[in-house]
């Protein structure tokens, strides 16, 4: 059977917006008009950040404090084709790679800052492009900025950098993400050596190579290690690596987050982290109330497609019982966001069930039943579902 890459996209906008609303969004996910208005800076974030969206908010906050004349831009949309590669279909991987840098030069950008090591790597490494624009790391594009920012309040935090060696590349983003912490006030750098086997970024092919409990444990001697040199954080550099051990913040060790949280934080600017949040609660009821908003907000039940089935053990919930015909056309379906999947004590995998059953209802009948076609269950489960052995 081939690689879904519907389900993997869709995954990814869902939970983007189960986490923003459109009226928060300072980023574009669509493409440009043929000829947009110049923009002397592409801010490209590839795909799979948007399952954090906490850092897409994070990076375009700093961006506007800057005053920045730029463009954000990321999602399905702007692949840069690692993921069909990675699948053997080169030439699909390879058609949207050169659609991608078609769509930056319609900016006629100065400069591309790069958010995604895999979207680096594929670029640079695989597809050696060539381009008529300076191209870096957010972390190098911003310690260029630091004098133009003015910090606000003190950040106490004794920090340890989650960080990749493989590569130049890896090593010197690195570099550029510690000296960035060790300019916010109050941040205490803490030394850290990298652990080679977490390879280039952490991504679900690791721990399948090395075998589960074998990263489990890199990770967590990680954190001790990092516990032993003084540290009370430790702030991974890319989104991948935030989603893959953030859970672990569960075992009272040690805080996780991004580093790009802790230093926008000394300029005032700090979103919630609903991707560390939702797992480490572990209570359905309340990440449903507070998805609420934003799912209907983004209309997420007109996206929802008929599966059969709900997550883990779920209940099947009723149709709306002036409609029960709805359900032949829709029914409930599995919308799986199983980025919300963080490896903590309990394994928390949670999955959100919606229906679809509200094709045929109008206002009047919206108005009396609103949970018609809205997320009706969040089944928190275990670990065990299966997912791509890529990340981004």
């Amino acid at each position: 059977m081939g690689f879904d890459y519907g389900k993997y996209f869709g995954e990814i906008r869902l939970l983007h917006d189960l986490t923003t609303r459109a009226d928060e969004r300072r980023w574009r996910l669509m493409p440009p008009e043929a000829r947009p208005g110049r923009k002397p800076i592409v801010l490209y974030l590839g795909c799979n950040v948007l399952r954090t969206s906490h850092m897409v908010r994070t990076v375009t906050a700093v961006f506007d404090r800057l005053g920045l004349d730029y463009v954000a831009v990321g999602g399905p949309t702007y692949c840069c084709g690692i993921v069909h590669h990675q699948q053997g279909d080169a030439a699909a991987g390879g058609g949207m790679a050169n659609r991608t840098l078609e769509l930056f030069e319609r900016y006629q950008p100065d400069e591309v800052v790069m958010w995604c090591p895999s979207c680096i790597y594929f670029y640079d490494e695989v597809r050696h492009a060539t381009v008529p624009y300076r191209v870096r790391h957010t972390t190098e594009f911003l310690l260029d900025r630091v004098p133009d920012l003015i910090f606000t309040a003190p950040v106490e935090r004794a920090v340890a950098v989650h960080a990749h060696c493989e590569g130049e590349a890896r090593q010197r983003e690195a570099r550029a993400c510690r000296s960035l912490l060790a300019v916010v006030p109050g941040v205490r750098l803490v030394p850290l050596e990298s652990e080679p086997r977490f390879g280039r970024s952490c991504a679900p092919a690791i721990p399948l190579g090395l075998g589960q409990d074998v990263w489990d444990g890199l990770v967590r001697d990680e954190i001790e290690r990092a516990r032993a040199a003084g540290a009370d954080t430790l702030a991974g550099i890319y989104h991948g690596c935030h989603r893959m051990i953030c859970g672990f913040e569960a075992e009272g060790r040690i805080r996780i987050e991004h580093y790009l949280s802790v230093f926008a934080r000394a300029l005032g600017i700090d979103f919630e982290d609903q991707f560390k949040k939702y797992p480490l609660w572990g209570d359905p009821d309340r990440v449903l109330e507070d998805m609420t908003p934003c799912q209907q907000g983004n209309g997420v039940r007109r996206r929802a497609r008929w599966s059969g089935r709900c997550s883990g053990s779920a209940p099947r919930p009723e149709a709306p019982r002036p409609l029960p015909d709805a359900l032949s056309r829709g029914g409930v379906g599995q919308i799986a966001t199983t980025r919300l999947h963080v490896r903590a004590t309990r394994m928390v995998k949670i999955h959100v069930c919606v229906t679809t059953a509200s094709i045929r209802l109008g206002e009047a009948d919206l108005a009396r039943q609103p949970w018609a076609g809205g997320l009706l269950v969040v089944d928190a489960g275990v670990r065990g579902l299966p997912e791509p052995r890529f990340g981004g």
